[in-house]
């Protein structure tokens, strides 16, 4: 919850290391925008249900509507909220790191490339194993082209791997889903190329930005089986100047506006104000809970941060409050 502009955690339910990765990162982009609110005081008191799955049809038990990193676009109950890569991605195998700090890493490596000097080709690595027919599909429509160099990434040998910024030294990245939405996208985005994605079946709360055509096109969308690509690609390569129009478009649109801090915290903003209007007023009903020890109902979330992995996991504050007291 979020009780006088501060923010408050209740319960948890969740299961591995992942998980709790992706909990520390979501709540800390909220405690952010929390932060970055210019007067806390407008700020309304409200209590939701967040969901760090990669899909609500992995959330039991929740028979309400929730905050979900993405949805398909039939799953109207579910609001979406931005996903815990804008904090950061890192784990064992991956150490992408802060995404403000992984688009310093793509502008350096920029820094002095003209478009006209990137690679003419079309770049993507991903695991087969999320989405293996989508993904193969790519595979398929790309193998022994000219303009290809799309492969399948082994994580575990590295196999076939480049780092985010090195995508950026292509004129063109492929994206495809995965399990559900791919998180990848912001990165890919964050290069000043174009992307070219199949027609997409979850969106993410930015995803409404995206335009594939006209004057004000930021990326090239093909086909879910990708049958058209060859034919997009040929189209491109014949038109780098309209090529670059994308390219720059994308950069001026995701990179230097709409997937920024600023531009995240002023999200969740909207994103309070608008659940508060279509939820119950939970003020009073928050005031009657504080008990004499002066708990407001849940635990703070800086306190929170520092319980271990196991209570972070499978937290009650009901159960904590009869410690604490």
């Amino acid at each position: 919850m979020i009780y006088n502009g501060e923010l408050y955690v209740i319960a948890t339910r969740a299961q591995g290391e992942d998980n709790r990765r992706k909990i520390v990162a979501t709540l800390s982009s909220i405690s952010r925008a929390l932060s970055a609110s210019p007067d806390r005081t407008t700020i309304p008191n409200i209590e939701f249900i967040l969901s760090v799955e990669d899909k609500i049809d992995d959330v039991n038990g929740v028979g309400h509507p929730i905050w979900a990193f993405s949805r398909k676009i039939s799953e109207e109950s579910a609001w979406l909220m931005p996903d815990f890569g804008f904090w950061a991605w890192g784990h064992w195998s991956n150490n992408i790191g802060p995404f403000g700090q992984a688009v310093d890493r793509v502008k350096t490596t920029e820094t002095g490339l003209a478009f006209s000097d990137k690679e003419r080709k079309l770049v993507w690595r991903g695991k087969l194993s999320f989405a293996p027919k989508l993904r193969r599909a790519l595979l398929d429509a790309a193998r022994n082209k000219s303009w290809g160099d799309v492969k399948e990434l082994v994580w575990n040998r590295k196999t076939n791997f480049l780092t985010m910024e090195d995508h950026c030294r292509y004129m063109f990245i492929a994206h495809a889903e995965g399990r559900s939405y791919s998180g990848s996208l912001k990165y890919r985005q964050a290069c000043r190329s174009v992307v070219i994605a199949h027609q997409l079946q979850y969106i993410q709360h930015y995803h409404y930005l995206l335009v594939s055509s006209g004057p004000h096109q930021n990326y090239v969308e093909v086909s879910r089986d990708f049958s058209d690509l060859p034919e997009t690609m040929e189209s491109l390569l014949h038109d780098l100047d309209a090529a670059e129009r994308i390219a720059n478009n994308s950069v001026s649109t995701f990179r230097e506006r709409y997937l920024t801090p600023a531009a995240e915290a002023c999200y969740w903003r909207a994103l309070w104000n608008g659940w508060a209007t279509v939820t119950p007023n939970v003020t009073s009903a928050l005031e009657s809970r504080i008990n004499e020890s002066g708990f407001e109902g849940g635990l703070r979330y800086e306190s929170f941060m520092l319980l271990d992995s196991r209570d972070m996991l499978q937290f009650s504050f009901k159960d904590y409050e009869i410690w604490a007291t």
